[in-house]
């Protein structure tokens, strides 16, 4: 390499990109100078600015989205994704198994008093012999009383139910997971038109028995469902992005679910296509719930109904088993 040609050009040292810096690479890009550096001395290379197993880091560095309001962002660079899964394939395979929900809280619950348990009973009897491992719920008013549903209609295991604000729930099996993180941060809103609220995404970060670490996030998106502009549209996935991105370390698998309201054809979707890998998707409503992760392969969907009984929610219970490793 000549001296003079000191630019990273198409060099990263950020995750998620095909000419991102190798942990053995001399010439390392220092993306902040926008300067190629080579370790000296030694020969051999310099420490990469995010490790193997640390946190990823968002390289937020682009046009801001939504700028001058609360959700404002800055876009990552156009070729960022989080699409490779960290697993080689060899070896014993570590199943999980994830269920997102949309409960319509206010009807299914408030005016028909549970149905019968409906949403309980579609847990319990989709759950199979090896069960659910982690469940993320949106228009959930009361998560201990859903899993109480699900319970009674034989849903086995041992849960842990949090609390992500505005009516987002999410529930992992603390029998098989141990806690590593959590949190909740808002991430959109919805437009004035149809407002109700700022929406918002909530995370775990877990580590299997066997030692693999899973990071599970999920979103209730903002109305009208597929709008754009402002809070509500790329905005919104791209603030996602930054939440998984700030929290999910290297390693990590990553699974991505919820009640996105935004059709596969949304800005919003779009966005997210481009940075994980859309593994199952309903069709409800015209397909706005779906679940998104770095590791799509050995992945199975189904789409489990709205529920057991008379009444159920509006939208699909869906449900993907993963096969990690």
């Amino acid at each position: 390499r000549q001296a003079e040609m000191t630019s990273c050009r198409r060099r990263h040292s950020s995750p998620g990109f095909a000419d991102t810096d190798g942990s053995q690479d001399a010439w390392t890009c220092d993306e902040q100078a926008n300067e190629m550096k080579c370790a000296t001395g030694t020969g051999q290379a310099s420490s990469p600015s995010t490790d193997d197993t640390g946190v990823l880091g968002y390289p937020g560095q682009g046009s801001m989205k939504a700028s001058g309001l609360w959700c404002a962002v800055a876009e990552p660079q156009d070729q960022w994704n989080l699409k490779t899964c960290p697993f080689s394939g060899a070896g014993a395979k570590t199943r999980v198994k994830v269920l997102t929900y949309n409960l319509f809280w206010w009807n299914l619950f408030g005016k028909k008093g549970g149905s019968d348990r409906s949403a309980g009973k579609l847990i319990a009897q989709t759950a199979g012999s090896e069960g659910y491992d982690i469940i993320g719920f949106q228009e959930c008013d009361d998560r201990w009383r859903i899993l109480g549903d699900a319970k009674a209609e034989g849903l086995q295991g041992d849960w842990e139910a949090l609390d992500g604000g505005h009516a987002l729930g999410l529930m992992y099996r603390k029998d098989r997971f141990q806690l590593l993180e959590s949190g909740a941060e808002d991430v959109g809103e919805d437009s004035s038109v149809q407002w109700y609220g700022k929406r918002s995404a909530v995370w775990v970060r877990l580590r299997h028995v066997d030692g693999t670490t899973v990071f599970f996030i999920n979103h209730h998106g903002p109305l009208p469902v597929s709008a754009s502009g402002g809070c509500t549209g790329s905005a919104t996935a791209h603030n996602i992005m930054r939440v998984i991105a700030t929290h999910a370390h290297a390693g990590d698998a990553i699974i991505l679910t919820g009640d996105f309201n935004a059709e596969p054809s949304s800005s919003r979707i779009e966005e997210l296509n481009k940075r994980l890998n859309k593994v199952y998707s309903g069709t409800s409503m015209g397909g706005v719930d779906h679940i998104f992760s770095n590791c799509a392969q050995d992945a199975q969907g189904q789409n489990l109904g709205k529920g057991v009984g008379q009444f159920g929610s509006d939208h699909d219970a869906l449900s993907v088993t993963f096969r990690f490793r």
